[in-house]
């Protein structure tokens, strides 16, 4: 068959069979080497409607990929894809708690670690010597982009013989999620003589007030940390109170899964 005709029985467009060819999912039996027509198998349909039926299920192309490499009667791969979506929609409950939230609408139970105003704790911070890097970083790679940032960080500064502690920050400077890429810089305050090499900025974070949320180890992950931002949101617009400075995340101590292990936090005007 030619690919129209391939498409039309198949109910794929020109577009996705080509998609298809290229990535090795549907190969034509046949291309004219003057022409480059591409011709199809009728046995070929059975596989197409499949990769349909998939991509209806939202189903990625790599992953597709797999469900057809397995042997014929085991489906291993499509039910494990299928128990990670059905995860993934449970582990974003605290994101559509957070919507219903802003809607006004009614939420599901509040679990323990729900966060709101009262959590937020204001005290005054001094002045801190910071040496820091930036960069832009979508969400799935936040946390492996400042854990690095972490570590050559605190590199520079043992070869400059500074000290430091267990401390370091997140500063937000624009948006990390589906719409935006930050910038985010990376913080650890250190006391020393040090020159700036590279990009590592030196800078002095100033003496003021910051208001902090609490985070603990269960939700210190992506999205339950969101309702630590929610809550210092909410506390802000309380009774018209200005920031001063960026949203930060605060990494104060050791991991433990029984204390508070990070704060949001953010400078209060």
């Amino acid at each position: 068959m030619t690919i129209g005709e391939f498409a039309r029985r198949s109910g794929l467009s020109l577009k996705a069979l080509r998609l298809y060819d290229a990535r090795g999912l549907l190969q034509p039996v046949r291309v004219d080497p003057a022409s480059g027509y591409r011709y199809y198998d009728p046995e070929q349909l059975a596989r197409a409607r499949t990769i349909s039926l998939l991509r209806r299920l939202e189903m990625p192309l790599g992953a597709i990929a797999d469900v057809l490499a397995e042997p014929a009667g085991q489906g291993h791969a499509i039910r494990a894809w299928w128990d990670g979506r059905r995860r993934e929609l449970v582990d974003r409950g605290p994101e559509l708690d957070l919507v219903l939230q802003s809607l006004g609408a009614p939420t599901g139970p509040v679990h323990p670690g729900h966060l709101g105003v009262d959590d937020v704790v204001v005290r005054p911070v001094e002045a801190r010597t910071v040496a820091t890097v930036r960069r832009h970083v979508v969400q799935e790679d936040l946390v492996a982009a400042f854990a690095s940032d972490v570590l050559e960080l605190r590199a520079f500064l043992d070869a400059a013989g500074a000290t430091y502690g267990t401390e370091f920050w997140v500063l937000f400077h624009g948006a990390v999620g589906h719409d935006g890429d930050g910038p985010i810089e990376t913080c650890v305050p250190y006391e020393g003589a040090v020159v700036p090499v590279g990009p590592v900025v030196l800078r002095e974070e100033p003496a003021q007030t910051m208001a902090f949320v609490p985070v603990t180890a269960a939700d210190c992950r992506y999205p339950q940390i969101i309702g630590a931002y929610v809550a210092l949101e909410t506390w802000f617009t309380t009774d018209g109170r200005r920031t001063a400075g960026p949203t930060r995340e605060i990494y104060p101590v050791p991991w433990s899964d029984e204390v508070v292990v990070a704060h949001v936090a953010q400078p209060v005007a």
